[in-house]
């Protein structure tokens, strides 16, 4: 299996899992297919300028620059989501011209999800997932919430004093802010560790029972 075929698979088992966009185009003309690949891609693109033209969203300025920044991942995610969907539905051309099985496949492929979703061995759970891995999840939430809440605080203090605060404002909000930050860095450790712990000691009740 090549790499076209294994992309095609991954998208058929993950996304297209009632095969309906995989049946559909294989049962019409070579030339269809094309054609369809190519209005897909002038659809897509076609969208997203409009999208861009019509939501401008520097334009809003009640909008934290955070907030703001946020959006515009989502847009790019968008795109690049786009550009995935398309080469995933054109890999299946992979599948079309080879002599693989995939009925076949998606049949061992179900028995096989059949017993992980019985043993709960699903890779998206953490306990299935490394322990460098889940520490990269909480650290990169623990960034995004500290950014989200250092954002609210520091616009909602602005805008209290129109953006012009005084000395002794400043340096309570200072002092406050610190405390606030701390106080959340500590709750959300001890939180992650608790859940850690019940995390690890369920993997290895499950693998336990294996």
């Amino acid at each position: 299996m090549n790499f076209t075929q294994r992309l095609a698979i991954t998208w058929l088992t993950t996304f297209d899992k009632s095969c309906f966009i995989y049946y559909m185009l294989r049962s019409v003309n070579t030339w269809v297919r094309y054609g369809f690949y190519l209005l897909l891609v002038l659809s897509f693109v076609f969208v997203i300028n409009k999208a861009e033209q019509i939501i401008d969203i520097r334009s809003f300025n009640s909008i934290p620059v955070f907030a703001q920044s946020l959006l515009l991942f989502c847009g790019l995610f968008v795109k690049w989501l786009s550009i995935v969907f398309i080469v995933a539905v054109a890999s299946y051309e992979a599948l079309y011209s080879s002599n693989f099985n995939v009925e076949k496949y998606l049949e061992e492929y179900k028995s096989k999800q059949d017993f992980i979703k019985l043993n709960k061995l699903e890779k998206w759970r953490l306990r299935n997932i490394h322990g460098f891995f889940r520490t990269f999840i909480y650290l990169a939430l623990y960034c995004f919430l500290y950014l989200f809440l250092e954002d609210i605080l520091i616009s909602s203090f602005m805008d209290y004093y129109n953006n012009q605060p005084n000395k002794e404002a400043y340096i309570r909000f200072l002092y406050d802010f610190n405390i606030f930050m701390i106080s959340y860095s500590i709750i959300f450790i001890v939180l992650m560790l608790i859940l850690d712990y019940f995390v690890r000691k369920n993997k290895r009740r499950i693998y336990a029972g294996l």
